[in-house]
């Protein structure tokens, strides 16, 4: 009896000590890769240049219809929260995106920067294979959610307001100590 208790310690203590990696790798937050990448005028951006702004990243293809579906949820977003310090970031993956990007966007309406994905960033994020894909970063962009497949307004804006709110604390706290 005695060998059959110890034999069923040892194997609780070696199921423990196989799953803690696994279940300390998933508790980090893993910060957002920097990327340099082209905007539709030929510029650089950098997601550095979005330093202290909540970020939403969706990588997406014209040809794509629910990444097409998701836009107008992002327009609405965009338009809300970038007073607030949020901004929408779309990557396209299209291999022709000096050409079918311009008139997709203007039809569209998107009001938030568009970028000409790269090999490089689509390793970066995790080898994106499938489409959408969306990132949430918080303000030192950290990546707080990833969804991959279609998201919409209702299951980001509670996210995002959490995001936005938590800093205002955190401002208000350093406000405050400041005074002091």
């Amino acid at each position: 009896m005695k060998t059959l208790k110890h034999m069923m310690l040892f194997f609780a203590c070696l199921l423990v000590l196989t799953l803690m990696p696994a279940c300390q790798g998933q508790s980090e937050v893993s910060r957002a890769p920097d990327f340099t990448l082209l905007n539709l005028a030929g510029n650089t951006v950098n997601l550095s240049d979005f330093k202290g702004k909540v970020v939403l990243i969706n990588f997406f293809a014209t040809y794509c219809p629910p990444c097409r579906m998701e836009i107008p949820d992002f327009i609405r977003l965009q338009e809300e929260f970038s007073p607030k310090g949020f901004t929408v970031i779309g990557i396209s993956v299209d291999n022709d995106g000096e050409r079918v990007l311009p008139p997709f966007v203007k039809r569209l309406g998107m009001n938030y920067p568009v970028l000409m994905a790269t090999t490089k960033v689509l390793k970066d994020y995790g080898d994106i294979y499938a489409l959408p894909v969306t990132f949430i970063l918080d303000r030192d962009h950290k990546i707080v959610k990833k969804i991959t497949g279609m998201v919409n307004e209702e299951e980001l804006r509670p996210i995002i307001e959490r995001l936005l709110q938590a800093t205002t604390k955190q401002d208000d706290k350093n406000h405050a100590k400041k005074e002091k």
